[in-house]
């Protein structure tokens, strides 16, 4: 971990030479850029969100936080700080959304009462970490997993394409989700219903 990131704990940034304090923010600009613009997807609004989470980092850093769990934090003040800003701005992001209607195959959001900004985040980082994990997994298990979900292929399709039988395809789709199962429970504590 770098330690200019580290300033951000002292709580008077002010008082820390210029160079030094443009070099915490570029630092802190890497950090959480793309975690905010992928759930905005929005680059101004990105930077706004930026750096509304930065002066608030600034006048509410725990000084006691280990340097361990400084960029968890970090990145889960940004989190939080896009969630205000997306409840904030709940009429204009549904006035955007009312516009996909008219896009041919769009994907509505869920407007049940249940569903919350959280939600729709949570949704979000999680789709994210399963691409993560897909592009870990073994070539063939990738291979199978973008034959059958992006090409629609069945499982005679792709056992005749692969040369494979189709129990092999069954088995090697099996492995490939158990393996993603794996890295989701690990890393998200996500249980089976």
């Amino acid at each position: 971990m770098s330690k200019s990131i580290l300033l951000l704990l002292t709580g008077d940034i002010r008082s820390i030479d210029p160079m030094l304090q443009e070099q915490v923010y570029k630092e802190f600009y890497r950090l959480v850029y793309p975690l905010i613009l992928y759930i905005v997807k929005d680059h101004p609004t990105t930077e706004d969100i930026i750096q509304d989470t930065f002066l608030t980092i600034i006048r509410k850093s725990p000084h006691d936080i280990e340097e361990v769990r400084l960029h968890a934090w970090i990145r889960a003040v940004a989190r939080n700080a896009t969630i205000s800003y997306l409840r904030k701005n709940k009429k204009r992001r549904d006035e955007l959304l009312s516009d996909d209607v008219y896009i041919e195959n769009a994907v509505p959001l869920p407007h049940h009462p249940a569903f919350s900004t959280e939600s729709e985040v949570e949704a979000k980082l999680l789709e994210e970490a399963i691409i993560y994990y897909i592009h870990q997994l073994k070539p063939i298990y990738r291979q199978v997993i973008q034959m059958r979900w992006t090409e629609c292929l069945s499982y005679k399709e792709m056992a005749d394409r692969l040369g494979v039988t189709e129990e092999k395809i069954r088995q090697t789709l099996h492995r490939s989700r158990e393996a993603i199962k794996k890295k989701l429970q690990r890393d998200w504590k996500v249980n089976e219903p």
